[in-house]
């Protein structure tokens, strides 16, 4: 019986040592794994090969691909297998031209950066002289002191001393300004003379257009019945052919107003003394 004690005691401890032995083996494995995976990022980490030596741009028309590749802050040299990731985008689109940006690697020494670029529709002009361009969303894609060939607003509350840390235009600028400027552009564009307007004064919230090239003001009031606004100043046109002055139609057409135009007085001068 003793004998039979003995025996059991002995395999327990054989048992044991058995574990520990694989267990110590399983941590030497993992040591080696290890120490393998920290050498071959090393290796790539440092190696010429994965270096990156060429940034390719496309998508962009407005910026300069160097612009763009030192917003991202990708360097020549660094690894390909260094952090760009979803940080690099989002300093890319810090870039108010900048709408969206697509980074990938293509090894073993090539990122590729694919940019879209916002599209400027209007330029606020501030008081100060400053130009904002924006988009139609109302996107603030830059601020400057020289003017684009797009249709100029003034009276937005926004201005170049507050823009800095803006990326959109806020509250009524966007809400209800911007929101009825896209509404004018729709209906004045369908009677054909959207491309003609170079200013939009905003004025309490009523809106008047310039057609420059044409010597003509369109007072159309307020937003509301904007249809109905738009084809007065399509007849109107029509009837008045030619002629400079100042298209009224900023009465309230519910309530039996009744758009007229006006004749500029020094267009009437001239004409009369050619008569």
């Amino acid at each position: 019986m003793p004998s039979n004690k003995k025996s059991g005691s002995f395999n327990k401890q054989r048992e044991i040592e058995k574990k520990r032995r694989k267990k110590r083996k399983s941590r030497l494995i993992f040591f080696i794994i290890l120490i393998i995976i920290v050498s071959s990022v090393t290796y790539l980490m440092n190696s010429q090969t994965f270096k990156i030596k060429n940034i390719e741009v496309t998508g962009n028309s407005q910026l300069d691909k160097k612009d763009i590749i030192e917003q991202s802050e990708i360097k020549l040299g660094d690894s390909i297998f260094s952090n760009i990731n979803i940080i690099t985008k989002v300093k890319i689109k810090q870039n108010g031209y900048i709408e969206d940006a697509v980074v990938t690697k293509k090894m073993p020494d090539t990122i590729k950066i694919e940019v879209k670029e916002r599209k400027a529709s209007f330029q606020i002009k501030t008081e100060n002289d400053y130009y904002i361009y924006i988009d139609e969303q109302g996107y603030i894609i830059d601020c400057v002191q020289e003017a684009k060939e797009l249709v100029t607003i003034t009276g937005m509350e926004i201005t170049e001393e507050n823009i800095e840390k803006k990326k959109r235009l806020e509250n009524d600028d966007l809400n209800i300004k911007l929101e009825n400027i896209l509404h004018i552009r729709e209906e004045s564009d369908k009677i054909g003379i959207y491309d003609k307007i170079s200013k939009i004064q905003v004025e309490e919230n009523e809106y008047i257009l310039k057609l420059d090239d044409l010597n003509l003001t369109i007072n159309l009031g307020n937003a509301t019945n904007l249809k109905n606004r738009m084809d007065y100043v399509k007849s109107i046109l029509e009837k008045e052919s030619g002629k400079t002055g100042t298209i009224n139609v900023n009465g309230n057409l519910n309530e039996g107003f009744m758009p007229y135009f006006t004749e500029n007085q020094w267009f009437l001068e001239r004409k009369n003394a050619h008569e």
